[in-house]
Order: structure tokens, then sequence, then C-alpha cells
């Protein structure tokens, strides 16, 4: 009989995820497959289905809530998902947010937004195009708050069309798709994005990066890296882009 590891799955660090979809479904797999052996992902699904504003509020309430508990539950990080609910009351109250749970639980505490500003200024993110998998009417929403967030020019800008509660059937070749064409449209971009780490685009990055020679910038990739470099895990991962490699 093989003897049975006597550590948790997550003995180098457990991470705290609070997820905005319901019905949450790419971001754990994705997670498991650019983590090292000894980190886990502890998660707590929130509201949002259709993002409506009643969501947002219940959703912003729950992760505050789930937060408290995974602290409870001894994870050594807590990221709050979601920019939309991250920036819900405002920017400022984003970061405040984030400063405010941290001293008031004693941990870690970062938010999909925080991680995603941090990766961006490793990577020097100035001219991007913007491939995301919702309705064409939420461009110009997501397009205007990563100019915000990372101090950006979104020169090129595509969406997939999909309903949220779809996002996790999205066909792997999506973000290929869209990112091939946006580039050949606008070759001057010194960056893709992915907005949303709920649709696959894991996969996506190294791929990208070596075509084009520009940085990649996934919301998945950022949040995940910006937890393990926080949590004092310093591997350099091969296979899911730049910002994991050398940062």
């Amino acid at each position: 009989m093989t003897e049975l590891d006597t550590r948790p799955y997550g003995y180098r660090a457990r991470i705290g995820y609070t997820s905005p979809p319901l019905t949450t479904e790419v971001f754990p797999y994705e997670f498991y497959q650019i983590v090292p052996k000894g980190v886990s992902l502890v998660v707590t699904s929130l509201a949002i289905v259709v993002r409506s504003k009643e969501e947002l509020d219940n959703s912003y309430e729950i992760s505050l809530r789930a937060a408290r508990e995974m602290r409870d539950a001894g994870v050594d990080l807590v990221c709050l998902g979601g920019v939309p609910i991250n920036i819900h009351k405002g920017y400022r109250n984003a970061e405040e947010l984030v400063s405010g749970m941290e001293a008031e639980l004693g941990v870690k505490v970062s938010s999909s937004a925080t991680a995603q500003t941090s990766a961006g200024k490793k990577l020097g993110v100035k001219k991007a195009v913007l491939a995301h998998p919702y309705a064409e009417t939420d461009t110009k929403r997501i397009s205007d708050s990563y100019e915000t967030l990372l101090n950006c020019e979104v020169v090129g800008r595509a969406a997939w069309g999909s309903p949220f509660n779809r996002i996790g059937a999205i066909p792997q070749h999506a973000p290929l798709e869209m990112i091939r064409r946006l580039m050949k449209e606008n070759p001057t971009a010194d960056t893709v994005l992915f907005p949303s780490p709920h649709w696959p685009t894991a996969h996506a990055l190294d791929i990208l990066e070596q075509e084009f020679g520009v940085n990649v910038l996934g919301a998945h990739q950022a949040i995940v890296w910006d937890a393990l470099r926080r949590c004092g895990i310093d591997d350099r991962i091969e296979g899911f882009g730049r910002l994991f490699r050398d940062f």
C-alpha cells in the first residue's frame, strides 16, 4: 500500500477566491493547470447570473462575508473576484476595500482589479487589444474600465457574444480566433488583454505571445500570478505567458 502524504493538498499555499458566477466552471479548471503542487483553491461562488445591479449589490456583500469565512478556514490569501464587483462602489473604494479587509482579517487580501493592475505594471502595458466573452453591448464598459485600471490605450476590441451563464461553454479556439483578427487590424499593439477569468484563455497565452511577439495579460493569469507571488511562491512556471516566466 502506498503511504499517504500527511500534509494537506495546500501545504505551500491555500488561496481563497470569491468567484462571481453562480455556476463557476473554468476558473478552478485552469487554476489547477497552472499552479505548482502544494497549492490549493478555496472557492466561494457568488450570485452573478445576468450581472444586474441587484446581483452586483448581493455579490459585493457575499464576497465580504465569504472572505471572513475563508480567514476562519485558514487560507493564506483571499482574492475578491470580479472587476465589476471590485469597482461597484468606485475605483478608490476598491483600493480601500482591499487594505481595509486585510487589516480586519489579518491575512493577505487581493482583488481581481488590483492583481491585474499589478500585472499590467510589470508587463508595461501601453497599447492593447482586448477580447472578452460577453455581449457586444458590454464592450465599451469593459474597455473603459481596463483603460482606467491599466492606464493604457485600448486600440482594438472584440466580443464573443455569450450570455454570462454560458461562458463556460465557449470553445477553446475563441480567444485565439478573436486576437488573430484584432492583431491583424492593430499591428502596433504591444499587449493582448483577456478580461474575465471564467472563459478558456490559459492555453492561448503562450501561443499568442510567440505568434505576435507581444505581452498577453489574462484576468485569470494575473489573479493566480499575484496570489502565488504574494504567498511567497516564486516558481517560474512555463506554458502560461511571460508573467509567470519573468516576474
